[in-house]
């Protein structure tokens, strides 16, 4: 080990992964770009839809065949990588949208940047746990904050780079594109589309009317009508600059590449021997919480009842959680009527209490053991999911219920690379970590499935809230008996340990 790498400040390396996880946390922002995207370049909602699908699949199948190669190469090499992949898909997403692409947009953003988000995902993690051994919660907590917190400043950057050139309304099935198309290529024609639109000002004051009466039971007057069918039969959008699309893209690559790149080289591990001061100080606390209690390789992980079980409580947790964070602006408007305002900061407040749900969550789970706060995440939202279905005649708390929800599914992730350290060591952990990252791939695809399900079949979220609740109950009993789980596995270690005083190694 250098003398470099010995004075290395374990909080400036703290600083580094955060850089990495703040940088590919934009995804978070990704809705954001769907506007732009669809009137710009007439690419459908499902179109846009998907390619954060393939992104999300290529995140958690990069973790899971690359962690190895962090294994080998570290974690400074895998950030690089990582950097390289992220910027490479962010600067080909600006070309697709040059050439108006949409099978290029879906290799770049989702496929190339997805690879860059599963390498800068699971890079830092394990290296960052070894400079904390005595806060290994707090240690991936802070990372991990930064992903969450990454939607926040990505959505500024994006509202900067892409501002809307005006607003209009048109006919409610009107596809804005194809009305921006007429009007260059034939502006009669789009001019007899518009002839019967309202004014701007008087379409949002008797959307605002409508939503006003609903929320207080008057829509059996002729005023709330009035204000429906002008609600109902128009809509406002926004026109954005395709030129500005593929600029933003274009910075947001060069911004990244020069966060990330800085961040994956300063990252380093410990000297050798660095927790020995934790496991043998004087504080038992201290070294109790530095201590691992044993090594497992992946293989040996995987064959596991404790593997299978992080798998699905993870699975869970996200598939509820990111069903809630696609549909929350569109479920608070139809079932509580959330006025414009609000609306903003229901969105706001998701990415906010996501980012802050990692760092508190990871952080008590070092002093309410980590087995302890996934019982809490899920009794806590047994209760929270299908209350939000009761809760639409109260927007203030409908949006609380919602922001305890989000802390729930941000700490769910941070807690998550501390718990596989106290199960199955250090030694593979990468490894480990991108294995169960599969959970977040797959449940990307049913969480939101099951909600766009029950939506269409019912005609209202309140269903899928009482099947999330549900599923709650089963990630509650499986949380229970990992309690079990985890004294099987630290027996088996303390059992080897004491046949071979040596490090022992499960079988």
């Amino acid at each position: 080990m250098s003398s470099a790498q010995k004075t290395k400040n374990r909080w400036l390396i703290a600083a580094s992964a955060v850089g990495l996880h703040i940088s590919i946390g934009s995804i978070y922002a990704y809705s954001a770009w769907k506007m732009p995207l669809e009137n710009a370049f007439g690419w459908s909602s499902s179109d846009t839809s998907t390619a954060f699908s393939i992104a999300i699949f290529f995140l958690g199948i990069s973790a899971a065949f690359l962690g190895r190669f962090i294994e080998k190469k570290g974690a400074s090499k895998g950030g690089l990588l990582a950097a390289s992949f992220f910027s490479v898909g962010l600067l080909g997403s600006a070309l697709a949208c040059y050439l108006q692409n949409l099978y290029l947009f879906f290799l770049f953003f989702g496929m190339v940047s997805g690879i860059g988000l599963g390498l800068g995902y699971i890079s830092p993690v394990s290296t960052l746990v070894k400079w904390f051994p005595d806060r290994r919660g707090l240690a991936t907590g802070l990372a991990i904050m930064g992903f969450g917190f990454g939607g926040l400043v990505c959505a500024k950057l994006i509202s900067t780079f892409v501002p809307a050139q005006d607003e209009i309304v048109l006919p409610a099935d009107q596809k804005t594109y194809d009305y921006l198309e007429l009007q260059k290529t034939a502006p009669e024609e789009a001019a007899k589309i518009v002839s019967t639109v309202p004014a701007l000002e008087t379409y949002k004051e008797q959307s605002k009317l409508a939503d006003e009466l609903h929320r207080e039971h008057k829509t059996d007057t002729p005023e709330y009508a009035a204000a429906k069918e002008i609600k109902d039969g128009f809509k406002s959008t926004l026109v954005y600059d395709k030129g500005d699309i593929t600029k933003a893209f274009l910075f947001l690559g060069g911004i990244y590449l020069l966060v990330m790149v800085p961040s994956a080289l300063y990252i380093a591990p410990p000297p050798a021997g660095y927790a020995d001061k934790f496991a043998k100080g004087s504080d038992p606390k201290k070294a109790k919480s530095a201590a691992v209690a044993g090594e497992m390789t992946a293989k040996q992980a995987v064959r596991t009842p404790g593997f299978y079980g992080l798998w699905l409580m993870l699975f869970i947790n996200v598939s509820c959680g990111i069903a809630v964070i696609a549909t929350a602006k569109k479920m608070g408007y139809e079932m509580v009527r959330l006025p414009e305002v609000q609306a903003g900061l229901l969105v706001m407040g998701i990415s906010l209490f996501n980012g802050l749900g990692r760092i508190m969550w990871a952080s008590a789970s070092d002093f309410i053991g980590r087995s302890n706060t996934y019982v809490a995440f899920f009794a806590i939202q047994i209760i929270a999911f299908p209350a939000l279905a009761y809760l639409t005649g109260s927007p203030i708390a409908f949006m609380a219920v919602t922001f305890i929800i989000l802390t729930c599914y941000g700490g769910g992730f941070a807690a998550i690379p501390a718990y596989i350290s106290d199960l199955f060591g250090l030694k593979e952990m990468p490894t480990i970590h991108g294995f169960i990252l599969t959970a977040w791939s797959a449940a990307g695809i049913v969480g939101p499935s099951i909600n766009e399900y029950v939506y269409k079949t019912t005609g209202s979220y309140s269903g899928s809230l009482w099947v999330f609740g549900g599923a709650f109950v089963v990630a509650l009993i499986i949380s229970v008996l990992m309690k079990k789980e985890i004294k099987r596995i630290q027996n088996g270690y303390a059992a080897a340990e004491t046949a071979n005083p040596t490090p022992a190694k499960a079988a």
